[in-house]
């Protein structure tokens, strides 16, 4: 069965990929849009090929141009915030379904499951922290990436840099905030996906005894503090710990340090049957299946090779 799950999560992970792909187009076709307005900025207003901040600041210019880049800003970050909720809750519904199926399969049991509705995908999706919800999420990297434009603008004009310069600014200032777009991305679906997965083991942990385990990936970039959990099964109460704070499943500690690009998984084994293999990573990213073991005892490997 667990087998079965980690091609879920293979499955999972080619979405949130194509989800990064779609951010970045939307990215890129909006920076685009930006600095045509700038250039029309230089061309409108410089003398002799330079423009200042005195230029720029006559008649009331520079807040008028400001104002078009923050309309263009926020049609980005509005549509950025339905991509991922989108993300999330195609998330949600593939992997519930997905895990309802071969739970019933490994227990030949008829558990009952039924497609969630839109209401209760919803409730789900939604990040039980106020502070860590989409909305507030997207608030925040839309005031932010309007701030550092208009920093970026003023600082470029004082130094007199022409627009290919300026333009060059712009472009990394707002890459910077597509990255983090995608970090807010993968974030969340893979949220999304530990609690879809614990929504389907809770049904189907009437009807057959299940074990959670949890599954991080065996590759270098693993952080420390989840290293140690890979193999792990969760204690009586159903939680995981990890310095000092205890989660249900990876991506639900609410700590960012802890949750923010996570990469790790939650699988349930029937019976206590662990799988027979599992992939690990190399440098290059290429993967290999290899015996199952832990991340410690994959890493005690590499260090003895």
């Amino acid at each position: 069965m667990t087998r079965s799950q980690k091609e879920i999560d293979v499955l999972l992970d080619q979405m949130i990929e194509d989800a990064e792909d779609a951010l970045d187009q939307a990215f890129a076709e909006r920076l685009k849009d930006i600095l045509n307005q700038i250039s029309g900025m230089y061309e409108k207003y410089s003398r002799r090929g330079e423009l200042t901040i005195s230029d720029l600041n006559r008649f009331n210019r520079f807040q008028e141009e400001m104002k078009q880049i923050v309309e263009m800003t926020d049609s980005l970050y509005d549509q950025v915030e339905q991509m991922i909720a989108i993300l999330m809750e195609t998330t949600y519904l593939e992997n519930y379904l997905r895990s309802a199926f071969i739970y019933e399969y490994a227990a030949q049991v008829e558990m009952g499951f039924t497609a969630p509705t839109a209401a209760i995908i919803q409730r789900a999706i939604i990040n039980p922290i106020a502070e860590l919800t989409l909305p507030a999420f997207m608030e925040i990297h839309r005031n932010e990436i309007v701030r550092n434009i208009r920093i970026e603008i003023t600082q470029g004009l004082l130094a007199g840099e022409d627009y290919s310069k300026m333009a060059k600014r712009i472009e990394n200032r707002v890459n910077f905030s597509r990255n983090k777009a995608r970090r807010v991305a993968r974030t969340e679906a893979g949220r999304v996906q530990s609690v879809s997965r614990l929504d389907a083991a809770e049904v189907a942990g009437k009807f057959t005894k299940i074990q959670k385990v949890w599954s991080a990936t065996l590759d270098m970039h693993t952080r420390s503090t989840h290293r140690h959990l890979d193999g792990q099964k969760a204690d009586s109460e159903g939680y995981f710990h990890s310095s000092g704070a205890r989660a249900r499943a990876p991506h639900l500690f609410g700590i960012p340090s802890q949750d923010i690009n996570c990469r790790c998984s939650v699988l349930f084994t029937v019976g206590g049957i662990m799988p027979e293999v599992r992939r690990s990573r190399k440098d290059d990213g290429k993967t290999q299946v290899i015996p199952y073991q832990t991340y410690n005892e994959w890493f005690r490997g590499l260090k003895s090779a």
